[in-house]
């Protein structure tokens, strides 16, 4: 799941205040190994320091499924992850329709880590990003997945997916 699809559910449809039973039908996800997030968006919600960060360490952070395996999926030091982000971050770099503010930008965050753990793993991407039009000089999750062949899906699909039901 990317930063923002915890944001947003945060901050809007699914506010702890009104819909506490999806956070707690997320974390019974997480403890299936149903969901999973990576470093480097842990890293993104812990600068947030905010509610969000505090429900983050609280349940997510140290945490680990059924299984014995962590919630938090350590790709930055993931060989495979590693070698499939410098090739994704070279055709972003090497892609002309995105502008360099754009291209500097979207390196710096977690989205790269986040679609080279796809391609590695196999694995959805969970974005609330939507598909950029033609001519975009912005570079988006969903664009990029397409182009390195990682399935991504917005929240909802995620949820119908893994079975949750608020």
């Amino acid at each position: 799941m990317d930063t923002n699809t915890f944001i947003t559910a945060k901050n809007t449809f699914y506010a702890y205040d009104i819909v506490p039973s999806f956070w707690l039908t997320l974390l019974g996800m997480f403890k299936t190994g149903k969901v999973k997030v990576i470093d480097a968006v842990a890293d993104e919600i812990a600068d947030g320091k905010d509610d969000l960060t505090e429900w983050f360490g609280e349940n997510i952070k140290k945490s680990a499924d059924d299984a014995g395996r962590a919630y938090v999926i350590q790709a930055k030091q993931d060989g495979t992850v590693l070698q499939y982000y410098q090739n994704i971050a070279n055709l972003i770099m090497k892609n002309a329709q995105y502008n360099d503010a754009a291209k500097e930008w979207f390196l710096s965050r977690a989205d790269l880590w986040l679609i080279a753990t796809g391609k590695a793993l196999n694995a959805t991407v969970v974005t609330q990003e939507k598909m950029p039009g033609k001519g975009t000089t912005k570079v988006k999750i969903p664009d990029i997945c397409q182009q390195v062949g990682v399935k991504y899906v917005n929240l909802y699909d995620m949820m119908r997916t893994v079975g949750i039901k608020i």
